[in-house]
């Protein structure tokens, strides 16, 4: 005669009744349609041929049904891209083993627990990850702008300048579309301050230096340190440390230049009103000074584009500069109808050794 099994083996434990009160306990504390789809997501793999139809009849019997489950989807995606080291801190403790027989009682609302869980997770890290300041700036041809940020930092925009600033709780960022921008950084213990313009990449601490994006003028982003230290990254992982008095250029591919001096007073000139030139094509000179507006000046002989010329311009006065230019090259400025023309002197060489004479 086969033994009974003993008494207590039938019907639930104490442990087991335990289980079902604490199941309707948390249940009685969750949104029902929340709770459900969240018991939906977490057996969205393991569905046969009838609980599929189940899930899918739960889904069109209300809207509400369909509109939790896709922010539960969302919420599973974001969660998926949080950093494992923010994602442990919200990690829900897996539940002690138990009987098989408990499986049914105890897998589902812990799923659906770590599901809502995760959910206010992703929701604070995507709120840490949200910026605590967004402001595009500009400046139009001609005009300036200086621009106090809520950081401490400062910023100056010089002519045709467009920026946008993002400020995060854990960094700072300006892109900086083209024109040109001296930034003075108030350092932040753990909050770097980026510029990025074009392919390249400038991280700063605490300095004043200028990025400058003529990409479209002249093919050229330049940076310029006078005070401080910034780092620059360049295509090809290019990686250049640059101190005060130092600069780089890089091309539209990000390529970076050597390490150049700079001749002091000359990061930014524009914040005083002009323009300086060291050794430069004429054609070149005339083209930054259209930079911050008409100049009723023209250069149609490529001889005279090629003459070189140096020294430092007010931008308040060009009728100075065309005054200077004789003075300086072998050139003269001929009225042509709207405009006047620098035309090569007669009897003068096509080239002459460059010249520095600041006009006053």
């Amino acid at each position: 005669m086969t033994a009974l099994p003993p008494r207590h083996a039938f019907g639930p434990s104490a442990q087991e009744q335990a289980d079902v009160r604490e199941h309707a306990d948390f249940a009685a504390t969750q949104d029902p349609v929340a709770l459900a789809a969240a018991t939906w997501f977490s057996r969205r793999g393991n569905l046969d041929a009838q609980q599929q139809a189940e899930f899918a009849a739960w889904l069109a019997d209300d809207a509400r049904h369909a509109q939790e489950y896709a922010q539960l989807k969302d919420t599973h995606r974001a969660v998926r891209r949080i950093p494992p080291h923010i994602a442990a801190r919200w990690a829900v403790p897996a539940p002690s083993p138990r009987r098989p027989l408990l499986r049914s009682l105890r897998v589902l609302p812990y799923a659906a627990a770590a599901m809502l869980l995760l959910g206010v997770g992703a929701g604070g890290y995507q709120w840490w990850q949200q910026p605590t300041f967004s402001q595009s700036y500009a400046t139009a041809r001609g005009q300036r702008l200086a621009v106090a940020l809520p950081d401490g930092s400062s910023m100056q925009l010089d002519t045709a300048t467009q920026l946008h600033v993002t400020v995060y709780r854990q960094r700072r960022e300006v892109r900086l579309a083209h024109g040109e921008a001296l930034f003075q950084v108030q350092a932040k213990q753990g909050q770097a301050f980026d510029v990025l313009s074009g392919p390249l990449r400038v991280t700063v601490v605490g300095t004043q230096f200028s990025v400058r994006n003529t990409v479209a003028h002249d093919g050229q982003l330049r940076v310029a340190v006078q005070h401080g230290q910034v780092r620059v990254a360049g295509a090809r992982q290019e990686l250049v440390d640059l101190t005060a008095g130092q600069g780089v250029s890089s091309d539209a591919g990000g390529r970076l230049s050597e390490i150049a001096s700079l001749a002091p007073g000359s990061v930014a000139p524009w914040r005083s009103g002009r323009i300086t030139f060291d050794n430069v094509p004429l054609g070149a000179a005339l083209a930054e000074f259209e930079r911050y507006g008409d100049t009723g000046l023209a250069v149609r002989d490529p001889a005279v584009a090629r003459l070189r010329i140096g020294g430092s311009f007010s931008l308040a006065q060009l009728d100075r500069f065309a005054a200077a230019l004789p003075q300086l090259l072998p050139v003269h400025v001929v009225r042509d109808g709207a405009v006047s023309e620098i035309r090569m002197a007669a009897k003068m060489p096509a080239q002459a050794p460059a010249m520095r004479r600041p006009a006053k």
